[in-house]
Parts: C-alpha cells; structure tokens; sequence
C-alpha cells in the first residue's frame, strides 16, 4: 500500500519513516514542509493509501480545508493528522474533514503502529471486488420539518428515478430507525435483512456484507432497510453509520437518505456525510414554522444554501400561502414544489410500487423527474411510448 509523509521537520520524518518501514508499507514520497507552504500542494495525484501529515496551530484551518477536499475525492486515500491541538472541536472538525485517524504531536511511535495497522485493516475491509461499483458516490438526504410532511415518499421515488430513469446505481438507506417503513414504498416483497445486521458485525463490514444486508429492488437499486424492532435501533451509534454510509458510497453511485425528523447524534452524521439535503415541508403555518427553525439550526452547523433545498410538498397554487411568502418566512429560496395528488400517491404506497409504475404522466412524478434531472446535472430522459408504458403497468 502506497503511503505519503509530510512531516514538520527532519525528526518527525525520521520516526515517521522507520514505523511506516517497519509495517511492510511503500513510502511514495517523504518531504518536510517548510513554515507557510500549503497542503493543497503536496496532494497533487495523491488517490489511494495512506497519508501521514504534521499540522501545527497555524496551519490547522487551511489544512483541513485541504483534507476535506482530498477526501472527497479520493475516498481510497486515509489520513492520519498528526496535530499540535488535542481541543475537542479541532478533533470533531478534523473526523468531519475526512480525518481517519488523529494523533497527538510528537506521537508516541506504539500510538503511530496501532493507528496505521487501524487505517490497514479499513482499507482490507472496504476493499471493492473487480465487479463493483468502485467512486466517489453521493450522499442524498431527504428530511421532513414535521411528521407526514412526505420526505419518505419523496425520498423512495427519487431514489427509483436514479436508477430507472436515470441509469445510475443507487441504494435506498432507511434512517427513521425506530419506525422506518421506506421498504413498503418500493416493494410488497419481505426484507430479510436491515442495517442493524450491518452494525452488529460492524468490526467485519465489507462489501460482501453490505451487499447481502441490502434488499434488491432492481439491477441499479437497493434498499438497506430499518431494523424490524425499535429498540434494536437505540444500540446503532453515529460511527457505525459512518462506516456503513462511507461504504456504501464507494459501491454506489447515489446513497439515498430517508430521515427521521428527530435530531439526534445519528441523525446529525447522516446530515453532515451529505452531499445535499431536501427538507420537505408541507404549504400549512405550523410546519412553515418548523421549518424555519429547522433552517436555522441547519445554517447553525455551518450547512450553505448550497446544501440545503427546500421542497414544498401537497402544494396548491390556491392555498393560503405562496411560494414567495414561504420563502420570506422560512428564509430560504423554495427548489422546488410538488403538487397536492393525494390519490395517485396513497394508491402508489398501498401497492407497494413507484409511482411511476402506476401513474407515469402524473404531476407529482413530473416535478421528481425535474428534481432528479437538477440533483443529477442531467436531462430529462425522453418520454416513453404507450406500449412501454402500459408494459411496464402491467408488470
């Protein structure tokens, strides 16, 4: 395995050096970086391995700008910070940047073997087969300000778009934990398996595993399930489920989030692994409100308008409240709204089946088609001809 070093002076290279040596591990570069230079300058074609990297005080903040940036584009790449602070919030904002491991400067040489053979054993676990699906997939959260708001709903259909619509590989992850039923959107068929199967054997998580907890809808889509039982889901912790999402983004293309409205520490990991998060809102005042404070509590985690996309469900063009007027009470410009078809809907959940499935032509399809095209930087496809419609009904 290909390991970089980049140490603060020619001591620290030197320990860095012999312990990595002693590991079997390939040194592809060791340099000291003088006071002031970048990070982003040594990480040029830097895709996979380990990265060992000393940040003092001063360089903290542009560092970890960088990592963040590196990490999400070369997911195959771990990192170890070796860093002056030992703060609690330098630590959580490292693990946010992508930091697999952080080490305490200079660090004890037993502390730098156990982490490397740590980052070792991940890359062994997460180690893709020639078959699969093997990038940089992103993470697609769906949340609703108030229960009933739709976000399951939309988050089921969007995920079917992907894959059907769109030909992207995409699995569905059911994160109301506790009473999840994202499954009955998508199929009438039993889930054998679920997440907690994955985080009870979370110590041997690989694709083989995640591959055989998922329940496959179709050749480009699965669903990973919520546990059957409650309390199964209070023993899930938000590092489990960052292994699990971390994975399952490096064996699909799009990793559809369903949410619980609640905000706990499980709810807050998905949140900050996403790439982009729908907040699904119903046109009434007492959600109106609950959404602006969802907002801002958003704006809080430091998430930009350029994460955040605000989706007005069961919207009706007549109704009390207008689009400028949510915008200007939640404080957020409206992506999209989708139009109040409670029939087509409510026939599509007690069949089990997509709505487009069933109802093709329907408006609230119309608008997932045109927030699916938008999340996926893709056109709309084509308009299928009746006879593949009415086949595609009929099975």
């Amino acid at each position: 395995m290909n390991t970089y070093l980049l140490a603060s002076d020619a001591t620290m290279l030197e320990l860095l050096l012999s312990t990595v040596q002693s590991q079997g591990l390939t040194v592809k570069a060791a340099v000291v970086r003088a006071e002031g230079q970048t990070l982003l300058s040594f990480l040029q074609n830097m895709t996979s391995g380990i990265l060992l990297v000393c940040s003092s005080q001063a360089q903290r903040t542009a560092d970890l700008d960088a990592l963040e940036t590196i990490t999400w584009s070369s997911p195959q790449l771990s990192v170890i910070l070796i860093s002056e602070s030992d703060a609690k919030e330098d630590l959580v904002r490292a693990m946010r940047s992508g930091v697999r491991e952080v080490l305490a400067s200079p660090p004890a040489q037993s502390d730098l073997m156990a982490a490397l053979r740590r980052v070792m054993a991940h890359h062994e676990k997460i180690r893709i087969p020639d078959d699969g699906y093997v990038g940089v997939g992103k993470i697609v959260a769906f949340i609703s300000c108030k229960g009933g708001s739709g976000s399951t709903f939309l988050a089921a259909n969007t995920a079917h778009l992907i894959a059907e619509t769109f030909n992207r590989r995409c699995v569905l992850v059911d994160l109301d934990l506790q009473y999840g039923d994202a499954s009955y959107y998508m199929s009438q068929d039993a889930v054998k398996n679920n997440i907690s199967d994955l985080t009870q054997q979370i110590d041997r998580l690989d694709a083989q595993l995640l591959n055989s907890c998922m329940h496959s809808i179709s050749p480009r889509l699965h669903l990973l399930a919520a546990p059957d039982e409650p309390g199964v889901a209070l023993a899930i912790t938000a590092s489990q489920l960052e292994q699990v999402l971390t994975l399952a983004r490096r064996t699909h293309e799009f990793v559809v989030l369903d949410l619980d409205s609640t905000i706990d520490a499980v709810t807050l990991k998905a949140l900050d692994m996403a790439d982009v998060v729908y907040v699904a809102m119903e046109c009434n005042l007492p959600v109106v409100r609950n959404a602006k404070k969802l907002v801002k509590l958003f704006r809080s985690l430091g998430y930009g308008d350029d994460k955040l996309r605000l989706l007005v469900n069961k919207y009706q063009s007549d109704g009390l409240l207008d689009v400028k007027s949510i915008e200007q009470a939640v404080g957020i410009k409206v992506h999209h709204t989708i139009p109040n078809q409670v029939a087509a809907v409510t026939e599509a959940f007690n069949l089990g089946k997509p709505l487009v499935l069933l109802h093709p032509q329907n408006g609230v399809l119309k608008a997932l088609r045109e927030i699916t095209s938008t999340l996926l930087h893709a056109p709309l496809p084509k308009a299928r001809g009746w006879m593949d419609r009415w086949m595609r009904k009929a099975a």
